[in-house]
């Protein structure tokens, strides 16, 4: 279930500065100061966009990992907060770019926090540079290669954070074992940060990848969203929609195939029945949507079933199941290429009906709150009207 509220990044400041700085120029010059150089407004903003948009996405892959839990046949406890450093940039920038980002965003080649929580310990500050995790130092970046690059006449070397990683997915094994996750924060500070059950795996994305079109997967541990869907995601569903598809291939493959054997489909999704398992009084409500769930909807492939899947999850917490076709529709008009999370008009189609059958539970579970609700407040008007005549006797 998704936290009440969260500590959020403060980021430097963007625009606004760099108008305040245009007027700076002349005065510098006149009182024999250097030249300021180029504000690069366009660049700035783009740095700005992209780094808030990659924490947005890295939060709400936490909290996908939290809320589908119940839905995952692979689990592990998970942190309360998000690193970053320039060594998670997929894509190398050119020594100019790079400095500017840094400017702009505050990030380095140290691991920061940018993300937390309200799990995470109040001492757990914005910035904060950690070294170590459960003794295990935060190593830089390494290398990878890309293959695709080979043929788009791009650069074969990208970044790479596997190492920060393995740090982190044996941290989060250690707690699963008992063993609670303590941070080493530069200075010598340690702490100790209270984990949460959710999917194994890690589903990433940066936004400056060598690959921004490509999704890929590193057997259960890693899943990588194209960029260009993150960069394109605009509320928290949607992110969360990305989140929840990456997390399918990650830990919950094995779930899905199992309540399809125990109804008996062979390629299917049962409306709601993975659904039931996260939000809890969905179960009494599925009798009322039986008519409309016994036909089960095809899938085409592992990635039909990723669709339907985050569609699911993202209605468990809350928000619209419809959130992923609303992406994939607009990066279709926009003519972006992605892989993997680009739904064809079959997978559309498909979730499209999954979504308003969801969509139809929801409003079945909404009208029977207000019901028990409006019974429960009935019976207390009742007990406010009987209540004086049955006690005056007792009075007497």
């Amino acid at each position: 279930m998704e936290k009440a509220a969260s500590k959020r990044i403060g980021l430097p400041r963007s625009l606004a500065r760099v108008c305040a700085h245009a007027l700076v120029p002349a005065l510098l010059l006149a009182a024999g100061s250097p030249p300021a150089q180029a504000d690069r407004a366009f660049e700035r903003d783009l740095f700005k966009t992209r780094f808030e948009q990659e924490v947005k996405f890295r939060a709400a892959a936490i909290h996908v990992a939290w809320g589908a839990e119940a839905l995952c046949d692979a689990t592990t406890q998970i942190e309360p907060f998000v690193l970053l450093s320039v060594h998670a940039m997929r894509r190398r920038l050119d020594d100019r770019d790079l400095a500017l980002f840094r400017e702009v965003t505050g990030m380095d080649d140290k691991w920061r926090v940018v993300w937390a929580d309200e799990a995470a310990p109040d001492e757990l500050q914005m910035r904060d540079v950690v070294t170590h995790v459960n003794g295990r130092p935060l190593p830089a970046g390494g290398t990878r290669f890309e293959m695709g690059a080979l043929f788009r006449g791009g650069s074969m070397m990208s970044n790479d954070d596997g190492g920060f990683w393995e740090v982190m997915l044996k941290a989060r094994k250690e707690a699963s074992e008992g063993k609670p996750m303590t941070l080493a924060l530069e200075g010598g500070r340690k702490l100790t940060v209270e984990t949460q059950k959710g999917c194994a795996g890690s589903v990433t994305a940066s936004s400056f990848d060598n690959d921004p079109d490509t999704f890929w997967r590193q057997g259960t541990q890693r899943a990588k969203i194209p960029a260009n869907a993150m960069i394109e995601a605009q509320s928290a569903d949607e992110f969360r929609w990305l989140a929840a598809f990456g997390t399918y291939f990650q830990a919950s493959q094995g779930a899905i195939q199992a309540s399809q054997r125990s109804e008996g489909v062979s390629n299917g999704f049962l409306v709601g029945k993975i659904l039931a398992l996260a939000l809890p009084g969905a179960g009494m409500l599925l009798s009322a949507a039986e008519a409309q769930a016994e036909k089960a909807i095809a899938v085409d492939g592992i990635v039909g079933s990723a669709d339907l899947f985050a569609n699911e999850v993202v209605a468990s917490l809350g928000g619209d199941p419809a959130a992923g076709l609303r992406l994939t529709e607009r990066l279709l008009a926009r003519g972006i290429k992605v892989d993997a999370v680009m739904m064809d008009e079959f997978r559309r189609s498909n979730a499209a009906s999954h979504a308003k059958q969801i969509q139809a539970i929801q409003a079945a579970q909404a009208e029977r709150e207000r019901a028990e609700l409006r019974a429960q407040e009935d019976a207390e008007r009742l007990k406010q009207l009987l209540l004086p005549p049955l006690l005056t006797p007792l009075l007497k």
